[in-house]
């Protein structure tokens, strides 16, 4: 189909296992049939894998998508708390508080994630601008629609998502029948992944602590429960 922005992963054993579960989940001509909480299980194995052989644990390869996580979650109190036009003023961007939604939103991005160029950092801006998106009332942008711990687990999936899209998405489309058959079958991971995160703790950081270590552990734990689920 020559739309996938995939890469080459790794091809050490859980990279082998997880490129030939995400082939056989979308091929049609498969004798196995894959489930998508099987591929996303794979994958997660594979990321794990990949971090002990770099000699950190699975959460270290993620820093940059928690540090992002708690500039959101600060970000959501500061709109519900001051207004969109005050919250932008806070992350110097009060200019664009008139602007279309995509000036704001490509601004905090911007801010956000101050790396460039690597893949954590391509991943989180596209998952950051999607989920802003998705929160803000289209008429207005006045106002989230989901509160700020909801918000903060909803861009952590979509992030993990976002990042298995790259990882894995050359497989996923080259088995893949057909355009639409890719797309509901890229639907069905991010579901999985979304539901894996609909339980977070339930002590969420005040507006003070989002980006103190509070909202760190509070990041970090919400994370961590996305991966255990999918652990064996």
């Amino acid at each position: 189909m020559g739309t996938s922005t995939a890469r080459r992963g790794p091809s050490t054993a859980a990279w082998r296992w997880a490129k030939g579960s995400a082939t056989r989940y979308l091929s049609p001509d498969s004798a196995t049939a894959v489930e998508a909480r099987e591929v996303v299980r794979r994958y997660v194995a594979a990321l794990e894998e990949t971090g002990a052989a770099q000699g950190q644990d699975l959460l270290a390869q993620f820093r940059l998508t928690r540090k992002a996580a708690q500039s959101l979650g600060e970000f959501a109190h500061q709109v519900a708390e001051s207004g969109w036009a005050g919250a932008l003023e806070v992350w110097g961007l009060a200019d664009l508080a008139e602007a279309s939604l995509e000036a704001p939103i490509s601004g905090l991005t911007t801010v956000w994630v101050e790396e460039h160029g690597g893949l954590e950092a391509q991943v989180v801006k596209t998952a950051l601008a999607k989920c802003l998106r998705e929160a803000f009332a289209a008429e207005t942008a006045s106002k989230f629609w989901v509160s700020e711990p909801e918000l903060v687990r909803s861009f952590l999936a979509e992030a993990l998502s976002q990042r298995l899209a790259l990882d894995l998405g050359e497989c996923l489309e080259a088995a893949a029948p057909g355009w639409l058959e890719y797309r509901q079958g890229m639907a069905r991971l991010a579901e999985a992944l979304h539901a894996a995160g609909a339980t977070i703790p339930k002590e969420a950081p005040r507006s003070e602590q989002w980006q103190g270590l509070a909202g760190w552990l509070w990041v970090t734990e919400v994370l961590e429960n996305i991966f255990k689920s999918f652990r064996d």
